[in-house]
């Protein structure tokens, strides 16, 4: 399973930013693997989606969904999220019919999309599920109307949502405090299955999307991966578990981007 959540940070009564956090463990019965990718984005539309459950139906199909996307074998530059959203379902519920292997367990697939651009974006969020006894499945949700958790999957959400509940009591609700309670929830290791590095993909008003690396533990992560020092560090923006803008070189937080101090009570 995994740790699964989608938050939006609301700014002036509307969203600025739509996010994607998950873990990074991948687990079988007798072993486990920290730097599973669980989280994607599309290179040219703004998509981004996350999944919990079954980890080989989802990488395999969302990576061909993806390729396709971008490739413009879907639909065309002009097409809306609506038309989007209906496209990629069909595309995996092709998929689904012709794979063996579906475990009997709900899976959840979130899909975070947006029309327009600047002051005239518009967000869109959808759960899709399925299972070995349940074909796919897509509900579209209600995005919140503050900066707080708008849907959670996976084995450790209540877990998460119990520290988002710790966060919202000792500063209110922010946006930082969604991302470090999830942190703090990876760190508690309650939930045996989710684990490794954090992730965190994001949409905004304007730009198209957003995967971050993520400062964790002293090291850098990508996708859930570690980053080597040799890589192109500045292509991509970094945060660490407070939410703070960080240099990826130094792992520290860039001078003048906004300090985000842990509250004393956690």
């Amino acid at each position: 399973m995994t740790t699964l959540a989608a938050w939006v940070s609301v700014d002036s009564a509307k969203p600025s930013a739509c996010y994607l956090m998950s873990d990074s463990r991948i687990t079988w019965p007798n072993a486990h693997w920290d730097a599973g990718q669980k989280l994607f984005v599309s290179a040219r539309f703004a998509d981004i989606f996350g999944y919990s459950g079954d980890v080989q139906f989802p990488t395999l199909a969302l990576r061909q969904i993806l390729d396709r996307m971008d490739q413009g074998l879907l639909f065309g530059s002009a097409a809306d999220s609506a038309l989007r959203h209906r496209s990629i379902c069909a595309e995996l519920e092709a998929a689904y019919h012709g794979y063996p292997a579906h475990g009997a367990d709900r899976s959840t697939i979130l899909h975070f999309s947006r029309d327009g651009t600047g002051r005239h974006a518009k967000f869109s969020l959808w759960r899709v599920e399925y299972s070995r006894d349940s074909a796919i499945r897509s509900t579209s949700l209600s995005l919140p109307t503050s900066s707080v958790i708008g849907e959670t999957a996976g084995s450790g959400w209540k877990i998460l949502i119990d520290r988002n509940e710790a966060w919202k009591k000792a500063q209110g609700r922010t946006a930082r405090g969604v991302f470090s309670s999830f942190c703090d929830a990876l760190e508690s290791g309650e939930d045996a299955r989710s684990a490794g590095p954090p992730q965190l993909v994001g949409l905004y008003p304007s730009f198209g999307t957003r995967l971050f690396g993520v400062v964790w533990r002293n090291g850098r992560y990508l996708a859930g991966s570690p980053v080597p020092d040799g890589a192109q560090l500045d292509k991509f923006e970094w945060r660490n578990c407070l939410f703070e803008r960080v240099d990826p070189h130094t792992l520290r937080r860039i001078e003048g981007a906004q300090p985000q101090p842990r509250p004393p009570s956690m």
